[in-house]
This record gives C-alpha cells, structure tokens and sequence, in this order.
C-alpha cells in the first residue's frame, strides 16, 4: 500500500493519513528481523542509543556538578547530575535538584527524576488525553 504515490504530489497527503495510524515499534523490530539480507560487522565507533535521557546525559558535556544543561539563561544551585534543556529566552533557576529531568519545549515544563524516565512515553500520552495535543 502506498507504492503508487511514491515520489508523487499525492505522496505527502498518503502520510499524513497512514503514519498516525500504524503501530508504534522500534525499527529492529519492525524492518530489521524481518530483513533477510542484514549482515554484521564487527566494528567500534562509539554509538550510543540516544533514546533516552539518560543516554543524552552521558554524552553531554557536563558542568561541575555533573548538570547536563542545554539553555542560556539556566542558574543552579545546589543541583547535580541533571538533564535541563530550556528555549534560549527562558531565565531559569533551580536550586537543590539531584538527578532530575528539567526540560521545556514549546510552553510545556517537564520535571521528573531520571530513574522514572522510562514514564516519559506514558506521562505525554496522559497529557494528550488530558490536556490536548497542543501540549505535547
């Protein structure tokens, strides 16, 4: 399904109407065991799943306190091993936060600590029951 408006005008409007409604899976589940020409190498190159926060913070650069913290305007105190990722023009301060996700996006502030980022998915699923798409 799909084939004939491939590379077409009619391309676009076929995504937009068959992506919000296929299954939510990981593309090694989804396209890689079910390839049949996949191979491996070995090889080393540093790859990290960025999938997480957690992972995020692991390869960013990290202030003294271990903050990974993305924003100009971003004052802590008394604050370590976080995740703070703030729009250029919001001033922020945080002060006595150990290993919590402080992050903005377009109006909408999460806080949560970084063992129960595996809740993110839910928490923003809840939201778009609750409070609409416009949050999310």
């Amino acid at each position: 399904k799909g084939i004939d408006v491939y590379n077409t005008p009619g391309e676009e409007s076929f995504i937009q109407e068959t992506y919000p409604v296929c299954k939510n899976i990981s593309i090694d589940y989804g396209i890689m065991e079910k390839a049949p020409n996949v191979y491996v190498r070995i090889s080393d190159f540093g790859w990290s799943d960025l999938g997480t926060w957690g992972s995020l913070h692991d390869i960013r650069d990290k202030d003294e306190q271990g903050n990974a913290i993305n924003g100009n305007n971003v004052m802590v105190y008394d604050t370590a091993d976080c995740i703070i990722n703030m729009p250029a023009d919001k001033l922020v301060v945080i002060n006595g936060l150990k290993d919590f996700i402080v992050v903005e996006e377009e109006g909408t502030l999460l806080i949560c600590r970084k063992s129960d980022e595996q809740q993110i998915r839910q928490i923003v699923n809840d939201v778009k029951i609750e409070k609409g798409e416009k949050y999310v």
